[in-house]
C-alpha cells in the first residue's frame, strides 16, 4: 500500500488519468495498471489520491487536536458525554484522522 492508498484504487486513479496511448497499450483494462506506466500518470494518480484525503480530512466538523482536548477534558471530568459510546466514537475519529494525515504526509 503506498502511502495507505488500497492497490486497486490506485490502479482505478492510474486508468483513470492515463493518455489515449496509455489506455491502448494496457489494452484498455482497469487491471493492467497495477504498476505505474508513466512519470506524468503516476504523479496525477497520486494527487488525486491526496487530494481526496485531504478533502476528506476538511469535511470533519472537528480537528484532531479538538478531538483530542476533548478526551482529555472528558478524562479530567471537565465535560460530560450522552452516553458511552460518544467517546469510542471520539477515539474512532482521532485515528481515522491520524491515517489520513500518516497517507498525507507519505504521499
Amino acid at each position: 500500500r503506498l502511502g495507505g492508498i488500497d492497490p486497486a484504487v490506485l490502479s482505478a486513479l492510474r486508468a483513470l488519468f492515463s493518455t489515449d496511448a496509455e489506455w491502448e497499450a494496457a489494452g484498455e483494462a482497469v487491471g493492467n495498471f497495477a504498476q505505474s506506466v508513466s512519470v506524468e500518470n503516476e504523479n496525477a494518480a497520486l494527487l488525486a489520491a491526496k487530494t481526496a484525503m485531504q478533502l476528506e480530512l476538511q469535511s470533519k466538523p472537528t480537528t484532531l487536536q479538538e478531538d483530542l482536548d476533548h478526551i482529555k477534558r472528558v478524562e479530567q471530568g471537565l465535560d460530560k458525554l450522552t452516553d458511552a459510546e460518544e467517546l469510542l466514537a471520539i477515539r474512532f475519529r482521532v485515528e481515522k484522522k491520524k491515517l489520513l494525515m500518516d497517507g498525507i504526509a507519505k504521499l
